[in-house]
């Protein structure tokens, strides 16, 4: 036998050296003439290839369970693996324990392929040809290729994401809820169906609800980016923080949207935080900022709104009028175009380049994105060679995943939900407000080309006397003293003011005519 031979180090090594090809042409060789099957000798060889691999990458080279060096040889397995024991806990393992190659039989260059492929976003039918044809990978189909796929995929979105500083931006991307390749549909709103959606079909409640998934997304001035899936609806300060506190490395400058969540974290880790309200571009155009002839006229025009805390500001960075901020936010690059950026790839990765995905599988795939996207951060272009490929493998097996079948077809979606009682809420309010406004397209914050809900906006428009009243309520010291514009920024700090605006709303006829203009506008 091949394997007994003293120099069985030295013929292993050099065996990994040589192309699928050659490997197999050799074992072909060795079977043929020593009448051995060639079947079982190419399993073995592939094995123990394997294994020489795993060895020199220094895999489970400690006990996998107590993390302890001293071990032993236990003998050699059927398959010629050598197994070990742990001399602390007694735990038997091998180099294949805990990795994406245990119970494999495939060889090296076909994972590195395969990898390769998924990489670059084959389809799955032309893996399986690829795989067939050049590769000779009989019995496998589309289910097997699309597990294997799975598998990798989930491995690389479980390394670990960089550290980001200096100027961080922060924002939410929405992605819409999918149980693509299910057959039973589950709904995620209390008494409604869940019923298959053909081409494009709007969402009932928007993205405040459960019919989306939050991804939120950070980008530092590197370019180094982390994107999490934070759950279903809206993104919550504790959320927030349990995912992203640990990836933040004592940034100069947060930047951001008006979401409160961000403002919190700033205030309690103290940060500058530069703010750019979502409807910006709404507010200069309202204001008469197009209409303006002279670069003098435009700058009287924003030392006005910037006084009146309608545009972009910095926090917990002392009192700053116009100019020192002006000058702070071009200094310091204060925006928010590379998240915005970040949020056209990762919509384009999960719509167009995979063509949707099941949100009980949108972490991994989320992680997937911001592993490539970060590689090509860090040597700057996409990993486009075979030694690239095989880089990303090695990290892989390094970090020891293991994802199983039974993993992978057993996946049931674990991700934060608004509770029942807050989805009543929000699907009654919704309901009077399209009343109200007599549009029944109408939803809050959502983003579906029709009425946007705006917090600020609505809370600037209410007469006078109901923001007092909002401040009795919240026990808001000497607020008649104060302009409007700070009294309605004190007022969206609070925890629950989106249920107290939807109370007001309900009885507010003021937006009336106003929204359903907008809204006839846009659809």
């Amino acid at each position: 036998m091949l394997l007994n031979t003293q120099n069985i180090n030295e013929i292993t090594d050099f065996l990994n050296t040589l192309s699928f090809n050659d490997f197999k042409n050799i074992v072909e060789q060795y079977s043929n003439k020593n009448n051995a099957n060639f079947d079982t000798q190419m399993e073995t060889m592939v094995t123990m290839s394997l294994q020489s691999r795993l060895n020199k990458l220094g895999v489970n080279c400690t006990c996998p369970k107590c993390n302890s060096a001293l071990k032993v040889k236990n003998g050699k397995r059927k398959n010629g693996i050598q197994e070990y024991k742990c001399k602390e806990c007694g735990t038997k393992f091998s180099a294949f324990t805990n990795t994406i190659l245990e119970k494999t039989r495939w060889h090296w260059d076909i994972w590195v392929k395969v990898l390769e492929m998924t990489i670059n976003n084959f389809s799955i039918k032309k893996m399986v040809n690829i795989l067939e044809n050049d590769y000779g990978c009989t019995n496998i189909n589309e289910k097997t290729v699309w597990l294997w796929r799975m598998k990798l995929i989930h491995s690389i979105a479980t390394l670990p994401m960089p550290k980001l500083n200096g100027v961080i931006q922060v924002d939410e991307t929405f992605i819409r809820e999918s149980q693509k390749g299910s057959r039973e549909l589950v709904s995620y709103i209390n008494g409604e169906e869940r019923t298959a959606r053909y081409g494009r079909v709007s969402s009932k409640y928007g993205i405040m609800g459960t019919e989306f998934a939050t991804v939120t997304t950070a980008i530092d001035s590197s370019g180094y980016s982390v994107c999490k899936v934070t759950g279903l609806g809206k993104l919550t300060n504790e959320m927030f923080i349990d995912l992203f506190s640990d990836y933040f490395d004592n940034p100069s400058y947060i930047c951001s949207d008006g979401n409160l969540v961000y403002e919190k974290y700033c205030e309690i880790f103290n940060i500058p935080h530069y703010i750019k309200p979502s409807n910006y571009s709404d507010i200069l155009l309202k204001n008469g900022y197009d209409d303006c002839k002279t670069v003098e006229d435009r700058e009287k025009l924003m030392l006005k709104l910037y006084n009146n805390d309608l545009i972009d500001k910095i926090t917990y960075k002392g009192k700053l009028n116009y100019i020192e901020f002006k000058n702070l936010k071009t200094n310091n690059n204060l925006s928010l175009a590379r998240v915005n950026e970040l949020h056209k790839d990762l919509k384009k990765f999960i719509y167009r380049d995979k063509t949707n995905v099941s949100t009980k599988y949108l972490e991994d795939y989320i992680g997937f994105f911001t592993y490539l996207k970060n590689w090509k951060v860090r040597f700057n272009r996409y990993p486009n060679s075979k030694k690239d490929i095989e880089q990303i493998f090695e990290e892989i097996l390094t970090a020891k995943v293991n994802y199983t079948i039974n993993d992978i077809k057993t996946k049931e979606l674990d991700l934060p939900k608004p509770s029942g009682k807050y989805m009543n809420i929000l699907i009654e309010e919704t309901k009077k407000v399209r009343e109200i406004t007599r549009n029944k397209y109408f939803k809050f914050n959502e983003e579906d080309g029709v009425v946007t809900f705006n917090k600020r906006e609505y809370l600037l428009d209410i007469p006078r006397y109901k923001l007092y009243n909002l401040c009795k309520e919240y026990n808001i010291k000497r607020f008649r003293k104060l302009a409007i514009w700070s009294i309605v920024t004190l007022l969206l700090k609070q925890s629950d003011i989106d249920i107290k605006i939807y109370q007001l709303l309900e009885k507010d006829r003021y937006l009336r005519n106003n929204v359903e203009k907008k809204s006839n506008r846009n659809l």
